[in-house]
Parts: structure tokens; C-alpha cells; sequence
């Protein structure tokens, strides 16, 4: 049996299906597995600002289309980056052990967030970090930039920015966790819904795919996708919305934490739902409805209408 799994050509990208590539040699010795490199949108034009684009999959598409013509058995995904709906003919079908949630602060010289000066002008591309920073340091100025991990660092290198915040998960799977000058705690900064995660997408008619990624699919951390990304889905977020989720899957327990902002950071919900791992959806779908009631929709529409 052959597998050929889609991904984007970044740096990570491809760290992200070379693992997936080996968890599956390495389960099933007889699979042979190749890499077919797709360019996504996302990728082909650095114009376009994912906070501000609107369309979610800028990353996710052509990949996904990938899967669904058959010139691919499995597309690579950062699951932050994929839609919660799901396209058409296609299903998630496992998701590989979770790394690090934390989002982390990178400074020329070191130096912790509460160190930077007033007006320091901190680089980001999300709505979520941006209202996170706000609500943290009303004072700073974020500007927004695109590009891979290694092209934001060399931008920051050059002096475009004095700050960048990135996710710690990516620097350290490219060997580059000695760049990052502070962690934030999840209680401050509480991540993106999948952030850390590396998600496989296959048909949903695919059976031999499905079995093949089962054999490498982590249980904890699917629990926790699943609750992350119904929990975005009952919010109508994405990601160009100010939603940070994080849910913690051990055994048979899980908590999910929930967060929507304002854009400037000065309004924050909060709530946090905990339950049984296998009913993760339904734990997702009960915090979303929690948020609302509070008025979260009105914060994501706010600053979609402001993007």
C-alpha cells in the first residue's frame, strides 16, 4: 500500500509531514509513503493578511483539493489553520501526539513582555494575540506581518519590529527554542484552538486511509481537538477572530477553557467546562453556548466589522 501525503513547503510544514511520514513507516513497515508538495494561497501571495483576508483555508485549500482528486491519500495540516467545517467528502482522521500550546515572546537580546517599553512595536498577524497583548499592555503598538517562521525572524533581525509573538510549538520543531525570549503562561495567553496540533485529513470514504491514520492518531490529544474545535464552531470563529480554547485530555477526564475578547483587550469572557473525554464535542458545543450567553458574539462580530 502507497500514501502520499499533501503539505505546504515551508520549513514546518514539512517537519510536520516527515513526522507523520515516519509514525506511519514506523507503525506499518510495508507502507510506503511519499510527500507531494502543494503552494497554498496563503503562500502564494504575502499581501494577503490573514487577520484581515476573511476566508478561512488560505493555508488549508489546495491542499484539501489535493485529497479530494485523489492526487493525495492524506493532507498535513497545522490544525490551527483549518476550518471547523470540514470539506466536502473529507474528515479528520487522526492527529499526531500534541507538542506545546504556549504562545512565546521573541526579542533581539532577551527579555521578558513586561520589559518592553511604552509604544514598543510588537509583530503579530492574529486578532487573538493582538487583543491578548492589548488586554496584557494597553500601551504597546502591534503591527502586522506575514511570512514563515524564519522569514518573521529575519524581519525582526532587520529591525522591523522590536517584538514578535509566535508559537512556541513551531520554533522548537525547528530547532529554533533558543530564539524564544519568554513563555507565556496559558492562564494569560491562552492559545489558539489546535495550536501545537498536526492534523490529517483524508476522504471520508477512504477506509484504508482512515485505518492507516488511526494507527498513529494520539487518543488525548483528539479528545482535545475535537473539544477545541467545537467550541470555535459553536462561536462561528475562525481565524481572524479573537478566540483563544484550550482543552486538557488526561485519561478519561477533560477540561476546556474558553476566552473571547475585544479587539483593544480592555473586554474579556471567560469559562471553563470540564467532563468525560469521549463526550468532548458535546463539553465544546456547552462552553460555546456559555460564551454566548455572555455576549461573545457580539466581540466576534465587532472585530471582524473593524478587520
Amino acid at each position: 500500500m502507497k500514501l502520499i501525503l499533501a503539505t505546504r513547503a515551508s520549513p514546518l510544514a514539512l517537519w510536520q509531514a516527515r513526522t507523520a511520514q515516519a509514525l506511519l513507516q514506523s507503525a506499518q513497515p510495508a507502507l510506503e509513503v511519499e510527500l507531494l508538495t502543494v503552494q497554498s494561497t496563503g503562500d502564494r501571495d504575502d499581501r494577503l493578511d490573514p487577520a484581515s483576508f476573511g476566508r478561512v483555508g488560505i493555508f488549508t485549500a489546495e491542499i484539501d483539493h489535493a485529497v479530494q482528486s485523489g492526487r493525495a491519500h492524506v493532507g498535513v495540516h497545522s490544525l490551527k489553520d483549518m476550518s471547523t467545517q470540514m470539506p466536502a467528502g473529507l474528515m479528520l482522521g487522526g492527529v499526531l501526539a500534541r507538542g506545546a500550546v504556549e504562545d512565546v515572546l521573541v526579542k533581539r537580546g532577551g527579555g521578558r513582555l513586561q520589559d518592553l517599553p511604552r509604544g514598543a512595536r510588537v509583530a503579530t498577524g492574529s486578532v487573538r494575540r493582538i487583543a491578548m497583548l492589548k488586554h496584557l499592555r494597553p500601551d504597546i503598538e502591534t503591527i502586522p506581518i506575514r511570512g514563515n517562521v524564519e522569514t518573521r525572524l529575519a524581519k525582526l533581525d532587520r529591525g522591523e519590529a522590536d517584538a514578535l509573538i509566535l508559537a512556541r510549538a513551531g520554533l522548537e520543531r525547528l530547532g529554533l527554542g533558543g530564539r524564544i525570549s519568554e513563555v507565556f503562561e496559558t492562564q494569560h495567553f491562552l492559545p489558539a484552538v489546535g495550536q501545537g496540533i498536526v492534523g490529517l485529513v483524508c476522504r471520508a470514504d477512504d477506509e484504508a486511509t482512515v485505518r492507516a491514520l488511526w494507527t498513529v492518531s494520539d487518543r488525548e490529544t483528539a479528545a482535545e481537538a475535537t473539544a477545541e474545535r467545537a467550541l470555535l464552531h459553536g462561536l462561528h470563529g475562525g481565524c481572524n477572530a479573537p478566540v483563544g480554547g484550550h482543552a486538557r485530555a488526561a485519561e478519561s477526564a477533560l477540561m476546556l477553557k474558553g476566552r473571547v475578547l475585544s479587539l483593544d483587550g480592555r473586554e474579556v469572557l471567560e469559562a471553563e467546562i470540564g467532563g468525560l473525554a469521549h463526550d468532548a464535542e458535546a463539553l465544546g458545543r456547552q462552553l460555546a453556548e456559555r460564551l454566548v450567553a455572555s455576549g461573545a458574539k457580539r466581540l466576534i462580530d465587532a472585530a471582524r466589522t473593524h478587520g
